[in-house]
């Protein structure tokens, strides 16, 4: 069965959305979807996201979550969303209104100290809101339901989540990775027994009796800011229950790479974040838990990308070095987190 390009994946979405763009579709960055922005006939400026790899159904949960979320959690409007499929294989699909402004990741390097703060403190309200709000009961079970966990392959487990917890999940993809060309058997040996003792006890993901909903990939790529000041949340598809701490496991993922690399952009966003959100980083456990939320990451991406060369041969970024430099109680690099996310032992 052919897989579809990504041009295929755009032309059958249109005709499934009866969408009719006037111009030629604009790609934007995604890591995880296609992502277009463009002028429709019909709707006008809009953008266009379509999930194509792992659990397609996420579009669905997300849009269901950003129909439903307080007023007071900035995002964008919602104008359609549906699934079809191409040369046999499923696509999903959301439409948004297209927001003015910019990422704040684009944004933060020209910001004021004054609008830097006020940035932080608008994305620490919001956060505040989304993880205290209860959402309706007809929404819970379909933001626990993960249909392609049945069969349980490395593929299955890389599209259910963007952090796979429970620890379980980790320990299965370790075991993967370590058949990995250029990947140290012993090394994984020792991730899987660090994601067994960090995991002991692990913070409860998936139990909406305990936790709430977090946004789930929370990082300046995925924070708008609006030329008033405005910030908004985006790409809501890795939303799940679980403790808010989850919320900064890509914000300290990017702070240790900003501090090996010499740069403090992520640094500085978490010192911010701590002062507007304290109790963020006050819950129990905290430092244990960040290093179990970055490892088992981590180990996720090695699926995605896996290693071309042995480790010492790697980019100072590769979540190969990343995973070797926990283990070996190295992370993260001195400076790149607060000291309430750093275990003191």
């Amino acid at each position: 069965m052919t897989f579809p390009s990504m041009s295929e994946r755009l032309r059958h979405v249109c005709s499934a959305a009866a969408l009719v763009p006037r111009t030629a579709p604009h790609r934007i960055e995604s890591q995880s979807n296609d992502t277009w922005a463009l002028e429709d006939a019909r709707l006008g400026s809009v953008v266009l996201r379509i999930c194509w790899r792992g659990d397609v159904s996420r579009m669905e949960r997300e849009t269901a979550v950003l129909k439903r979320l307080p007023d007071s959690v900035l995002r964008p409007v919602v104008v359609s969303h549906g699934d079809t499929t191409a040369h046999g294989h499923p696509l999903s699909y959301s439409l948004t209104r297209r927001l003015t402004g910019r990422s704040l990741e684009d944004a933060w390097p020209a910001l004021s100290t004054a609008e830097s703060r006020s940035a932080i403190r608008r994305t620490a309200s919001m956060l505040r809101e989304l993880h205290r709000w209860v959402p309706p009961a007809e929404l819970v079970d379909g933001m626990c339901a993960r249909p392609g966990l049945a069969v349980g392959t490395a593929d299955d487990l890389v599209g259910a989540d963007i952090a796979p917890l429970p620890v379980a999940r980790a320990v299965s993809l370790a075991e993967h990775v370590s058949r990995m060309p250029y990947v140290d058997t012993g090394l994984m040996s020792a991730a899987v027994q660090l994601l067994r003792t960090l995991g002991d006890p692990a913070p409860a993901v998936d139990d909406p009796g305990r936790s709430g909903l977090i946004h789930g990939d929370l990082n300046l790529s995925n924070l708008w800011w609006a030329p008033d000041g405005t910030v908004s949340l985006m790409d809501f598809e890795w939303t799940r229950f679980a403790p808010p701490s989850l919320e900064l496991m890509r914000m300290c993922e990017y702070a240790d790479d900003d501090a090996v690399n010499g740069a403090d952009t992520y640094p500085s966003v978490l010192r911010l974040l701590e002062q507007e959100y304290p109790e963020l980083f006050r819950a129990e456990g905290i430092a244990r838990h960040v290093r179990l939320y970055v490892l088992a990451y981590s180990v996720r991406a090695l699926v995605i990308a896996p290693p071309d060369g042995p480790v010492d041969s790697l980019p100072s970024g590769h979540a190969l070095r990343r995973v070797q430099r926990i283990v070996d109680g190295r992370w993260p690099a001195p400076g790149a987190l607060p000291d309430s996310l750093v275990a003191t032992v």
